[in-house]
């Protein structure tokens, strides 16, 4: 825990606003106090004051606020309006802004923040409610369109640093920086080994979690994006400290800017998932569950996956008695020096301690924590870009540096020219869906 400060208040703190109250949203706001003497008051915004109350009691509760002399201000807003946002930013005079509420809502605050030349920071891309198979490269689809007006005004904007994508992609960055002359390959392996005792949950917002998992998946391989079925390819890794777990190729962010900015001959995501939760998954896909599209109940227009939302556990209720751990990284494939090189960036993360730190499980942690570290970093200037990037732009050590002083540490595991057998599998299993529906 940061201990409290005596001395004066930094007159060059930003001030932050953190937007979302959900699990991601608590455990960047505790964070944020825990470095108020660097980033400045914090403000906790969200369509819900309860939510964001609750959380600025339960960090003075734990004297997770560093400088007691700045108080946490507490703000309702509408974060799909730009103009309440714009007042939001104006009134509270914060030049950062942390948005951890839906992805939905990127680009209302993107133009909120443009408006106002505050800083802006997201852990995901942005979805179009409603809006499914988006094109490849998603990142081109929207926020990149605004790219010129912030470079233009000299904005920053920082796209998608949570882990992963965020984290995954400064580990990217780190190796072709220093571990790699080229790259051949990056798989990016997120398995969570935890147990939270729940018949049926997922760890974050169940819409995007589900259906990331439900569409098509695309990779990167050799030049061009790839296509194919949802849970049609996998493979087995032996990761340290948790053994052997299957894991499935599955579309993310990631891979949507990675492509461009990182010149890997093919660039894949691989999420383990258990045997229950695929089971579970694959009934409520074919009994129509998961569809986006409403259906008429009773002269009311009902979405599915919507419905199964609300039905399911709240994420960041999974916290308490959560156990054991989650462990998310990149196993990188190339030549150094003319060698043959493959090395595993990784990070583990146990439910249990985050819980103990910030009354979060070890998802929420490893998303909202990262997002506080670039902040950090964009307000001692080393990451204020002035403009519209990926974080596989910009610099990765003082980020690894600073995501380390913030509670998640990383480990190099080199391979050397030992290149392990694990290699994408494709194949059919019972869990390979049909043809999902087009709009």
């Amino acid at each position: 825990m940061t201990s409290a400060v005596s001395g004066p208040v930094s007159s060059q703190a930003p001030g932050i606003i953190v937007l979302g109250a959900g699990g991601v949203g608590n455990v960047a706001a505790h964070k944020a106090a825990m470095n108020n003497a660097r980033l400045g008051k914090l403000t906790i915004a969200s369509r819900s004051t309860g939510k964001a109350e609750a959380i600025r009691a339960d960090i003075l509760a734990r004297g997770n606020l560093q400088d007691p002399r700045q108080a946490i201000e507490v703000r309702q807003v509408d974060a799909m309006q730009t103009g309440d946002v714009i007042k939001l930013i104006r009134d509270s005079g914060a030049r950062i802004l942390v948005n951890v509420a839906s992805n939905h809502t990127n680009l209302a605050v993107l133009e909120a923040c443009l408006a106002t030349g505050c800083a802006y920071l997201d852990t995901s891309v942005y979805e179009k409610p409603g809006e499914e198979f988006a094109a490849a490269p998603w990142y081109a689809n929207y926020e990149w369109k605004m790219a010129d007006a912030f470079a233009q005004r000299g904005v920053t904007a920082l796209l998608s640093i949570g882990f992963d994508p965020g984290v995954t992609n400064a580990f990217a960055a780190k190796a072709q920086k220093s571990y790699f002359d080229e790259i051949d390959s990056i798989d990016i392996l997120d398995v969570n080994a935890g147990d939270h005792g729940r018949y049926f949950a997922t760890n974050f917002n169940p819409v995007i979690n589900l259906r990331e998992i439900m569409e098509d998946v695309i990779y990167w391989d050799e030049g061009a994006f790839r296509t194919i079925p949802p849970h049609s390819r996998s493979l087995t890794y032996d990761f340290p400290k948790l053994g052997q777990y299957k894991l499935f190729s599955v579309g993310h962010d990631e891979m949507h800017s990675l492509y461009k900015n990182i010149p890997a001959k093919r660039i894949e995501f691989w999420m383990g998932f258990g045997e229950r939760y695929l089971q579970v998954f694959e009934t409520l896909y074919n009994l129509g569950m998961l569809s986006s599209q409403p259906v008429d109940v009773g002269g009311q227009q009902v979405v599915p996956l919507e419905l199964l939302a609300a039905l399911l556990p709240d994420p960041a209720s999974l916290a308490q008695g959560y156990s054991g751990e989650c462990c998310i990284g990149n196993l990188i494939r190339g030549t150094k020096a003319g060698k043959p090189r493959q090395v595993f960036l990784h990070s583990f993360c146990d439910h249990a301690a985050c819980y103990q730190e910030v009354g979060s499980q070890a998802i929420s942690y490893t998303t909202g924590v990262p997002a506080v570290a670039a902040a950090l970093c964009i307000a001692e200037g080393c990451w204020d870009a002035g403009r519209m990037v990926n974080v596989e732009e910009l610099d990765p050590d003082p980020f690894l540096v600073e995501l380390s002083r913030q509670g998640i540490d990383w480990h190099l595991q080199d391979f050397g020219d030992a290149i392990s057998p694990h290699k994408p599998i494709d194949q059919q299993t019972i869990y390979k869906l049909p043809a999902f529906a087009r709009n």
